[in-house]
């Protein structure tokens, strides 16, 4: 056993800090592990988990799950309460290497074949589905190695290749069984392929999830962000566009199907998903226990506020539907900018395409998949960082 598996976690915690003084690091280290009350083992991890969630200082996530017996789902809202939670703003926190692509295949009635064709930067749409897949890796050089953007293309495949059939959950994902199951272009198992490329580059290489969005009788459009390689990135998305009228648009030629309007508004609109990551559609889509619950929550920050001390409850109320009424302008895409156009609205943009293609269109569904999204930085350096960033803030 090296001699370092000895040394004390202070000890530790010195060495990684050594510019700090000895009174500074035991007060730190006192505060990290100290730890009381806390489930056998699980300490650490529950302030990890709870830590990425939230974008709270590490400090204050301890001190908020102390305080309620360390449930999470308690000192994440008691956390919210006083303004220290930035989950929203934090999504992006993503230390998980690997990529998304995002495959677009031509539904059987609008094209000869069936075989899927890798999209670019927004460049396939129309009838048919999209398939987006998240592949892993440890590295981003591996990210980067043509062995493992192959593979991914071969998991793409194979995931359209599963067809109409394949299990399709609310929020477009597929059953990951199902896929690892399925067969690559090449005639290997996706659980196989994955498993050799792992083996040769030496990492641990994963297949973390598969969706896929089908335009039914309307027109699916597919978009990957700041493309590695042809259908390759670190975000991707699709939108789907119907008419209201139930009147299908695939195999409409000449008309909206084949308009470069409506192909300009459905890879805009997929770029615009994106970058602005809304939640949900449009308010009538928000849960109302959503609604409910961040009522109650802004009553109480606003209850905390001394600027708000002895106001009248109609001023607060006044207040709490106003900031409310903009998190929902935040949170649903009608309502949104739109990116290509910050003059109007997304709901404004496709009141302006429906009078230009002279059809009732509408945005039926969206999709954005993030390489890494909810996944926490890896071991190693980070606890340094944490440390070094609770000394700076004391």
């Amino acid at each position: 056993m090296p001699p370092q598996a000895n040394v004390p976690v202070r000890q530790l915690a010195a060495a990684l800090l050594g510019s700090c003084s000895r009174s500074g690091i035991n007060l730190i280290t006192h505060r990290l592990f100290s730890v009381s009350s806390s489930p056998p083992g699980q300490s650490a991890a529950i302030i990890k988990q709870l830590r990425e969630r939230s974008g709270a200082p590490i400090s204050d996530v301890k001190n908020m799950l102390v305080e309620h017996g360390w449930d999470a789902e308690k000192a994440y809202e008691a956390l919210r309460k006083k303004g220290l939670a930035a989950a929203a703003k934090k999504a992006s926190r993503h230390a998980a290497e690997g990529l998304v692509g995002a495959s677009f295949a031509a539904s059987a009635a609008s094209s000869a074949s069936t075989a899927a064709t890798t999209s670019g930067a927004s460049s396939a749409g129309g009838p048919g589905s999209v398939v987006i897949v998240e592949l892993n890796s440890e590295t981003d050089f591996v990210a980067r190695n043509s062995m493992f953007q192959d593979l991914l293309r071969e998991v793409m495949a194979a995931a359209h290749s599963l067809g109409a059939g394949a299990a399709v959950g609310p929020d477009h994902s597929l059953d990951l069984e199902q896929v690892l199951a399925a067969r690559t272009p090449s005639g290997a198992l996706v659980s196989e392929a994955v498993t050799q490329v792992a083996a040769q580059v030496r990492e641990n290489v994963r297949l973390r999830r598969a969706f896929r969005v089908d335009s039914g009788d309307g027109l699916v459009f597919p978009y990957v962000h700041l493309a590695a390689a042809p259908g390759l990135g670190k975000l991707a998305s699709a939108v789907v566009l119907r008419s209201s009228d139930s009147t299908s648009l695939a195999g409409a030629q000449g008309s909206a199907a084949s308009s470069s309007a409506v192909q300009a508004a459905g890879e805009g609109l997929a770029m615009h998903v994106a970058g602005m990551r809304p939640a949900y559609l449009t308010r009538g889509s928000v849960p109302a226990d959503v609604v409910a619950k961040e009522r109650e929550l802004l009553t109480q920050q606003l209850q905390q506020d001394a600027a708000f001390r002895g106001k009248p409850p109609q001023v607060v109320s006044k207040v709490v539907e106003g900031r409310l009424g903009k998190l929902m302008g935040e949170w649903c895409l009608a309502e949104q900018r739109y990116v290509l156009d910050d003059e109007v609205t997304v709901e404004q943009m496709m009141a302006r395409l429906r009078k230009e293609v002279g059809r009732p269109l509408q945005i039926s569904g969206f999709l954005r998949v993030q390489c890494g999204e909810g996944l926490g930085p890896k071991g190693g350096d980070d606890f340094a960082t944490e440390v070094a960033r609770i000394v700076s803030e004391s």
